[in-house]
């Protein structure tokens, strides 16, 4: 190619055909709100599991106020929940969350590392040993 060459084009398309006129009836619907962030629920999930934010955040609002009620039904739902998170099971109404195919992985490498690091950092016994101490 030279300098004065035309640059391919990348498309299947044909290189001749006019742009297509906006048609409202077939535009996507902007009413809809946006499908929530695979990471973001993650997050609230892993740190602020027990307050039920992950659920408030995705649009459960019942089930959100009934696992700050419970404490995150003292640790098991938390638990539970994480694991539905990393597993993609929970959802924005039927969509799964936006991002989660390609963050996933790292997900699930994080929340482990994280585990390990509280498990040899024994932060059991420290949370354990502050409550004894509210109580």
């Amino acid at each position: 190619m030279t300098a004065t060459s035309e640059i391919p084009a990348l498309s299947d398309a044909p290189a001749n055909r006019t742009p297509a006129t906006f048609d409202p009836d077939t535009a996507p619907d902007t009413d809809v709100p946006a499908n929530r962030s695979f990471v973001i629920t993650w997050l609230l999930s892993m740190l602020f599991g027990v307050l039920g934010l992950d659920r408030i955040y995705t649009g459960r609002y019942l089930t959100g106020a009934l696992k700050l009620l419970s404490l995150g039904g003292l640790g098991i739902w938390w638990i539970i929940d994480l694991g539905i998170v990393l597993a993609g099971g929970l959802r924005y109404g039927r969509d799964p969350l936006r991002g989660y195919a390609q963050d996933k992985e790292i997900a699930w490498i994080a929340t482990g590392f994280t585990l390990i690091v509280a498990y040899s950092l024994q932060v059991d016994e420290m949370v354990a040993t502050l409550l004894s101490g509210l109580f």
